[in-house]
């Protein structure tokens, strides 16, 4: 038998950059789609045009033009050196047509923009290099190495959501920065809630590069901070997309990484570093999967390995903060903020796995961990009560209003911040956990008054089926005024951090409007103190417009729509020391622009100096039906 010669195939190489190939010369092309070293000498922007070599066919196919399309759009994106295809739908490829020229300046202010979210103060966040590796660059994204280039694509998709650059927003009304009160407390005006739509292209095709950047450099795979950094930022990118409907992959290889990593920062028998860090983003995890309706990715292993243990039950935390009642200054809040954050935790992974997950819904309700839970949570609302009104006490309503700036990372922290930025999060931990509870008992009620219209028919109902349907329907309404007080507590936290456009918050005050306007429509004539509640918690959702396109959602459009029913056109009064306006002596049907003048207070129209005259808080006007 005669051996044959096999013969290898011949491995092709890779075509020279446009660059190179336009000067002829060589190209030493860099694996995983890095620019060569002349583009990086030359400070050029490394690219590939794909040439198909050969006779082109006279009649190409549909697909075939389709395709050729989308790969010159691809490898056509300023900041993107890679050329490789990678397998996403033509909407991405379409969104990457909008993408703005990431020149130096604009990436500084996208980083700036990004230095004002909360995501910038995730450990991982603040452990990895980016900034000053962006820095290093002065801010060219085609300099950075892959490793570099996947997180600042991502920081600079979230800086854009908020960012009041003309090449975002483009022509029209615009803040002149992020502290402009002019643009921003002018509330429910037509002009901040349009900046969402407006800067939605742009928004969208950052992110879509980011995501070919990250799915190119495979950051799902290889364990590092930066990767870890940038599956954290590519799932909040997600919450504010449609793409947080399906599932979670980025929030899924963010833990996974962090666990990965956890192991070489921690030591045993030492204190967790940034522990009180670590347990206020685990618990915002933990919400964000309860409001989402998702699987709870945090397990009590992971609390334990980033924040530490905590071995004080509710009881005893809240038994510790009213016996150092009489002690002075802001150290026992700031000392309750882990503890508080853990404890959260346990009961929003104990809500899922016991009443509102997936796999709970396949059997009946256990009213025993019903009452269990609503016991917890009232426990929790307890300690919130202690710690908020010792919050009173450090802070002062006068500075709440005289500082209005949002919180930076870059900016220096005033003590009273720090304190507005820890009641907003407890606030916030208090809030998801009442209303998922309240939301899922009513689901419960609905599927048992469904069956109940069916067994009417049927002579032979148990009793048993009527008196679970009224201990259900006691548990419901005893959730239902947890969540009321929850709602009042957020309106309160509206006070707290100037944060007009946080996005991340923008499902959070859906879910409450709802919630409030559920309520509203219950009763023929709202009382005075609610009718405040709902129009500082609707105000802030549509000054949300202005990071997010609100009105593309036909259930938020809808959402808003109701809200006009019960919230008068935006007029920001003014609540003076003194003496309170009582809002149930006002003509709310008479609250136009004009009536305001003849009154004497100030109008949208007026200079806003009259804002620095020492008021305490400002609210909305509202118009209540009956009323």
């Amino acid at each position: 038998m005669s051996t044959q010669r096999v013969r290898q195939k011949r491995v092709p190489k890779p075509p020279a950059c446009d660059a190179c190939k336009a000067k002829r010369v060589l190209c030493h092309r860099q694996p995983n789609g890095a620019p060569c070293p002349r583009c990086v000498d030359k400070n050029n922007i490394c690219t590939t045009t794909p040439i198909r070599r050969g006779r082109p066919a006279k009649n190409p196919e549909p697909r075939q033009v389709q395709k050729q399309e989308l790969t010159m759009s691809q490898v056509s994106t300023p900041g993107l050196c890679s050329s490789s295809m990678t397998l996403f739908s033509p909407q991405v490829y379409e969104s990457l047509r909008e993408y703005p020229e990431l020149t130096p300046e604009i990436v500084e202010h996208f980083f700036d923009c990004f230095e004002r979210l909360s995501s910038a103060m995730n450990p991982i966040v603040l452990n990895s290099s980016v900034k000053e590796t962006v820095q290093t660059a002065g801010f060219q994204i085609s300099l950075l190495p892959p490793e570099t280039r996947v997180p600042a694509l991502v920081i600079v998709a979230l800086g854009s959501l908020i960012s009041f650059h003309e090449s975002v927003l483009g022509p029209g009304p615009r803040p002149a920065s992020h502290d402009d009160l002019s643009f921003f407390t002018s509330g429910l005006h037509k002009d901040v809630i349009n900046c969402g739509a407006r800067r939605a292209p742009t928004c969208r095709a950052l992110h879509a590069a980011a995501l070919k950047a990250a799915w190119d450099a495979g950051i799902i795979l290889n364990v590092s901070t930066e990767n870890a950094a940038s599956c954290y930022l590519l799932d909040m990118l997600d919450e504010q997309s449609d793409l947080s409907k399906v599932s979670r992959p980025w929030a899924i290889a963010y833990i996974s990484h962090v666990r990965a990593l956890a192991t070489q920062w921690r030591k045993p028998n030492v204190p967790a570093p940034q522990a009180a860090n670590w347990a206020g983003f685990t618990m915002a995890e933990t919400i964000l999967s309860l409001r989402s309706r998702k699987p709870i990715l945090i397990t009590l292993g992971d609390q334990v390995l980033l924040s530490g243990p905590e071995s004080r039950s509710l009881q005893e935390f809240l038994a510790s903060i009213e016996a150092s009642a009489e002690k002075p200054g802001p150290g026992v809040l700031f000392e309750s903020m882990k503890p508080y954050s853990f404890h959260v935790t346990l009961l929003a992974r104990e809500l899922w796995e016991t009443i509102v997950g997936d796999h709970v819904r396949l059997a009946p309700l256990s009213e025993s961990a019903v009452m269990q839970f609503l016991s917890s949570v009232s426990l929790v609302h307890a300690i919130l009560t202690c710690l908020l009104s010792r919050v009173d006490t450090v802070s002062s309503a006068s500075s709440w209003a005289a500082d209005n700036s949002a919180f930076s990372r870059n900016s220096e922290w005033s003590q009273d911040r720090i304190v507005r930025g820890c009641a907003y999060g407890l606030i916030a931990g208090f809030v998801g956990l009442a209303v998922p509870l309240h939301r899922e008992l009513e689901y419960r009620l609905g599927l048992l008054d469904a069956d109940a219209d069916i067994a009417n028919s049927n002579p032979n109902v148990s009793v048993g089926a009527t008196l679970a349907r009224e201990r259900l329907g006691l548990l419901a309404a005893q959730a239902h005024r947890m969540a009321s007080l929850a709602i009042r507590e957020l309106a309160r936290a509206m006070e707290f951090p100037r944060w007009y456009y946080a996005p991340i918050q923008g499902r959070t005050l859906a879910d409450c409007v709802r919630f409030a306007l559920d309520e509203a429509e219950a009763v023929p004539v709202l009382e005075p103190e609610r009718v405040k509640e709902l129009a500082a918690i609707g105000g802030q959702l549509r000054i949300v417009g202005y990071s997010l396109d609100l009105l593309s959602s036909q259930e938020t459009a809808q959402l808003l729509a109701r809200l006009e029913r019960y919230i008068e056109t935006p007029v920001i009064t003014e609540y003076f020391s003194s003496g309170n306006i009582d809002l149930a002596s006002l003509e709310s049907r008479d609250l136009g622009l004009g009536r305001l003048e003849d009154s004497g207070l100030p109008s949208l129209d007026h200079d806003l100096s009259w804002m620095e005259m020492g008021l305490d808080t400002l609210v909305l006007p509202v118009k209540a039906r009956g009323l």
